[in-house]
């Protein structure tokens, strides 16, 4: 008799597949819980968190756009009462 030739039998056949059924039993209750309510659910709360930061940024956006425009103002204001200091002494007046 060749003891390498022969293969081990499980005792019962039927224990291979209840391993197999559980396996899959486990992996549809693992479906069940990511339904696609809770996909929805995620999806509908990603979008809102996307909304908040688009609003937040474009508020950011046009803060700084402000500040900048007031800068440039304030600049102009100062380089007009320079100049017109410069004018009134003698011989400093811009020539254009």
């Amino acid at each position: 008799m060749d003891v390498f030739a022969t293969q081990a039998q499980p005792s019962n056949p039927n224990k291979a597949d209840s391993k197999f059924s559980k396996k899959k039993k486990k992996g549809s209750e693992v479906s069940e819980l990511i339904s696609s309510t809770s996909l929805i659910d995620v999806a509908t709360l990603l979008g809102d968190n996307i909304r908040t930061i688009s609003l937040e940024l474009s508020r950011s956006i046009a803060s700084e756009m402000l500040i900048q425009k007031n800068s440039e103002m304030v600049i102009q204001k100062k380089a007009q009462t320079l100049y017109v200091s410069l004018g009134e002494i003698k011989g400093l007046t811009y020539v254009e």
